[in-house]
């Protein structure tokens, strides 16, 4: 399949003019905007990583069984520019070889509805979005508050939340873990998630933007053993404020928790 390179040409500088031309799009305006490219329609579909539908063991040596997860999903955004794992990779490997902070280039396309998602019942399709030919390499992923959609209610206030089981030898940990808006709110001050990887993004016509979620990334540094032992074998809530739950954070800012890719 031949596959176009780059039918947005806008830089970094034009990012706000590049959204406002997608939110044309979205809106279904009869007169396409200058971008170059054709239109196209992005249907949406969210996945739970394989890994996570079993035990699988996390950076820390903990084993971990996922018995609930529901996340709350906000607009998501997709770009021409590399990644974030690519450019880190560049600094580490020539102090020269990129400015040093991700570039997100060109917008490529958008799905503006919000939800929230039973992770366990996926894979489920969401909202259908808009774009234009291109090449996308990076996503953007917002979360949503208050949350809204099928899994607003198992939320309740938060962005996201888990329930499952840690083991360690001898020790074993059921735990539950929440995380607010404001757990997540990045340096601009929004609750989204930068320069996440877009593979297969040769976006050449109607198609499907898959969402695959790493909950096994997000739990990955999580620190267990500071977590009190169950009296009684329910699940002990993670506190705000405490190691155990920053590990839980940091997992929810990592660009590597959310993968995005384009099928036909």
């Amino acid at each position: 399949m031949n596959r176009p390179t780059s039918l947005i040409i806008l830089g970094a500088g034009a990012l706000l003019g590049a959204e406002l031309a997608l939110g044309l799009l979205a809106s279904g305006c009869s007169e396409a905007p200058n971008t170059g490219g054709e239109r196209v329609t992005l249907a949406t579909r969210v996945e739970l990583e394989a890994k996570a539908r079993a035990p699988f063991t996390t950076g820390l040596g903990w084993e971990v069984t996922i018995d609930e997860a529901y996340l709350s999903i906000g607009e998501l955004r997709y770009f021409e520019g590399d990644p974030v794992t690519a450019w880190r990779w560049l600094e580490i490997g020539s102090a020269h070889a990129h400015p040093g902070h991700y570039q997100e280039g060109g917008a490529v396309g958008e799905m503006l509805e919000p939800t929230s998602v039973d992770l366990l019942a996926s894979p489920v399709e969401i909202a259908v979005g808009q774009g234009v030919a291109g090449v996308a390499s990076s996503a953007r992923f917002s979360f949503h508050a208050p949350p809204t959609g099928p899994a607003a209610s198992e939320l309740g206030g938060a962005i996201a939340r888990v329930v499952g089981t840690a083991t360690k030898d001898a020790l074993v940990r059921p735990f539950a873990v929440s995380a607010l808006e404001a757990d997540v709110l990045a340096v601009d001050g929004l609750p989204q998630v930068e320069g996440c990887t877009f593979e297969d993004g040769g976006v050449d016509g109607d198609g499907t933007v898959v969402l695959v979620l790493r909950p096994s990334v997000w739990l990955d540094q999580v620190d267990f053993s500071l977590v009190a032992e169950s009296a009684d074998g329910a699940p002990v809530e993670l506190a705000p404020g405490e190691i155990p739950h920053k590990g839980f954070v940091r997992g929810l800012e990592k660009a590597a928790a959310y993968g995005f890719s384009f099928q036909r």
